[in-house]
């Protein structure tokens, strides 16, 4: 038989699990911890597990494992290691009474195991259970249940009474707010409302009606009569006359054409055919009326008095930066620059932050260059575009400055002016901020209507003049056209232009005059 070292059942010989409480046996002789239940090894004293006793207090904890109890057929019987000692003969009093609380075993059953431990020890031997016989020495407890030195005199400290007074405590301003007044208590109020007669809450007071949202749809309440007004009903007749009207072909709908859209049509194609003559003719004529009264401003003749002052064989870095967009007016002002330099017989560099300049450029180099005898390669050079916008102009004069330069300036200090085209402020601002400022090159700049506004700060200016010469758009190149006595496309524009705008004022007074007497007469 197996006893449980749970329960104390009895088991049969090779049951794995007790019968009675479901728990795990362990093997024979195996002695089962009574904290924390862990099977452990015969002869052992202290559990593995918890490190709990194994034996009885009074027991003293000896190397020799416990020897088995067995019970017999004459009732309980105690093996020790001492077998050798004679059991006391019949009639005299034995030395070890047993516990009268003991049970007896019943004539062929096992006794539990809790009571064959308990066998042979008497009750002075058995640990009080109150007072301080019931405390265990130093040394009997396991490690983690020792209370260390000083900490005892933590336990030696007497607990206040009950003769003591416990003062009482403060009570919050926050909530001696919410004690309740005897005003404030009483009965609750009886609910209001019918009771519910039928459905989930019936019976119950004063309970909303759940009927309506969960199986009853809404109803809809009475619509207030409508009465619609005269001119709606008088609209919704026009509206039933129009549905019920047949619909008609389309060459019933078209009408032919009348005499005022005639002349309307032909009143426009004049219109067109006299802004197109003011456009055309004084180019094709040639005429330089518009050069009697121009004049020409400040920062172009400036900018021809810089050009004017340069030494023959000067080289000069000019950046045509401007796409087809603005190129309409850039172009008369790089021709009429160029025909100057080639005037001047000055050593040409030409380069671009836009992919469009180069292309723009040789265009008007190759029909400038022509009239002056000028040969690429030895007169003048197009470098074409300068892949890096934000870095463009750095570049170009760093490969100058480490001597990487063309056949015309081996370095910087051989560039005697630059020239800049400009179709937008950003590249401007690129030559004046990563060139001129740094290096001090003499600089002028062409630039359109829209960059005028940018670059004025630049010309002239009271603490660093960085432009030395400036000029504007179309009439830039007009004047100086002017200025230098060659005239040339940007005069002829010019004609065209103040044409175009004495045609477009003559015809707008035409039209009002026209407009007026008309109305005059329907008056």
């Amino acid at each position: 038989m197996i006893d449980c070292p749970h329960c104390g059942a009895a088991n049969r010989e090779g049951s794995k699990f007790c019968g009675d409480c479901g728990q795990p046996l362990g093997a024979s002789g195996e002695l089962a911890c009574p904290m924390c239940d862990t099977p452990n090894r015969p002869g052992s004293t202290v559990c593995r597990e918890c490190g709990a006793r194994l034996v009885p207090v009074s027991v003293p904890l000896t190397e020799e494992s416990p020897e088995p109890l067995e019970v017999g057929e004459e009732g309980l019987s105690l093996e020790s290691a001492e077998e050798e000692e004679t059991a006391p003969e019949p009639g005299e009093p034995s030395e070890v009474e047993q516990p009268s609380d003991i049970p007896e075993a019943l004539p062929g059953e096992p006794m539990p195991p809790w009571v064959k431990k308990l066998e042979g020890i008497s009750p002075e031997e058995l640990p009080a259970e109150e007072g301080e016989e019931a405390r265990l020495a130093p040394g009997e407890l396991p490690d983690w249940l020792e209370v260390p030195p000083e900490f005892e005199g933590m336990f030696t400290e007497a607990a206040p009474t009950a003769e003591e007074e416990i003062p009482r405590g403060e009570i919050p301003s926050w909530l001696e707010v919410l004690r309740p007044t005897e005003e404030g208590v009483g009965e609750p109020a009886e609910p209001g409302g019918p009771v519910e007669a039928t459905g989930l809450l019936k019976g119950i007071k004063g309970a909303l009606a759940v009927e309506p949202i969960l199986a009853i749809p809404r109803r809809a309440g009475p619509v207030s009569p409508f009465l619609p007004s005269e001119t709606a009903i008088e609209r919704a007749g026009l509206f039933e006359t129009i549905l019920r009207e047949p619909v008609r072909p389309s060459a019933e709908i078209t009408r032919p054409r009348g005499r005022g859209m005639l002349l309307a049509s032909t009143i426009r194609w004049i219109i067109y055919l006299i802004v197109a003559m003011a456009v055309a003719v004084p180019m094709l004529l040639g005429s330089n009326w518009t050069a009697g009264y121009l004049r020409a401003s400040a920062p172009t003749v400036a900018f021809y008095e810089t050009i004017e002052n340069l030494a023959p064989e000067s080289v000069v870095l000019i950046s045509h930066d401007y796409n087809p967009g603005v190129a309409a007016e850039m172009a008369p002002q790089v021709e009429v620059v160029l025909d100057h330099l080639m005037g001047r017989q000055a050593r040409l560099i030409n380069v671009s932050l836009t992919p469009e300049g180069p292309r723009l450029s040789q265009r008007i180099l190759d029909r400038v260059a022509e009239a002056h005898g000028y040969v690429l390669g030895e007169d003048y050079v197009n470098l074409g575009y300068v892949v890096g916008v934000e870095a463009g102009p750095r570049s170009v004069v760093e490969g100058f400055v480490s001597g990487g330069g063309t056949d015309f300036a081996e370095g910087i200090e051989d560039i005697a002016l630059i020239v800049e085209f400009a179709g937008a402020p950003t590249y401007l601002r690129l030559w004046l901020e990563q060139v001129q400022g740094p290096y001090q090159v003499p600089m002028v700049a062409g630039v359109s209507a829209t960059v005028d506004p940018f670059a004025r700060p630049y010309y002239r200016n009271q603490a660093t003049s960085q432009l030395l010469g400036m000029m504007t758009g179309l009439v830039g190149a007009a004047e100086y056209e002017r200025h230098s006595g060659y005239p040339g496309v940007a005069l002829a524009s010019m004609d065209s232009q103040s044409v175009v705008h004495v045609s477009v004022v003559l015809l707008v007074l035409i039209g009002n005059v026209a407009y007026f007497s008309g109305r005059s007469k329907r008056g």
